[in-house]
């Protein structure tokens, strides 16, 4: 899940080259081959300008977005729910890592037996960050 500023072809262009779309390697395929979206245009242009294939669906009846894109739904759900219950709100300076934390939470909710050492591999694997960066992400640590 990211933070955009609109949903032009650009943008989703860019989403998926963070994605690694369009990036081959000897060992596996494309990581993507397409897009299901709702239909609007700039997912059929990004995806015609990556080489992937864009699955339209339009719904007549909007109560069945749950069926016919049900991960979508479900993590727009949860994101919601932790937003409006647990966090009680969340201010748009600490969207993005919320929103993080909640996509980290659910890509990995059926790995309970690795959640241990996956943590310890974290620890001993991250640099420590310090109190400056973590109040301003972008400003490097002895600007601040």
């Amino acid at each position: 899940m990211r933070i955009v500023n609109d949903a032009s072809a650009a943008t989703i262009e860019d989403f998926l080259e963070r994605l690694g779309c369009g990036k081959k390697t000897q060992e596996r395929k494309q990581l993507l081959e397409a897009i299901r979206s709702d239909g609007w245009r700039s997912y059929g242009k990004a995806a015609k300008n990556k080489n992937l294939l864009h699955c339209r669906i339009v719904l007549r009846d909007p109560r069945a977005a749950g069926r016919l894109m049900p991960w979508v739904h479900r993590i727009i759900s949860n994101a919601k729910n932790v937003i409006r219950g647990t966090h009680r709100g969340v201010s748009e300076k600490h969207l993005q890592a919320y929103l993080s934390e909640i996509a980290y939470r659910f890509n990995r909710r059926f790995w309970k037996k690795e959640l241990f050492d996956r943590l310890i591999h974290a620890c001993v694997s991250s640099e420590t960050i310090t109190y400056g960066e973590l109040v301003h992400p972008n400003k490097l640590s002895f600007e601040v």
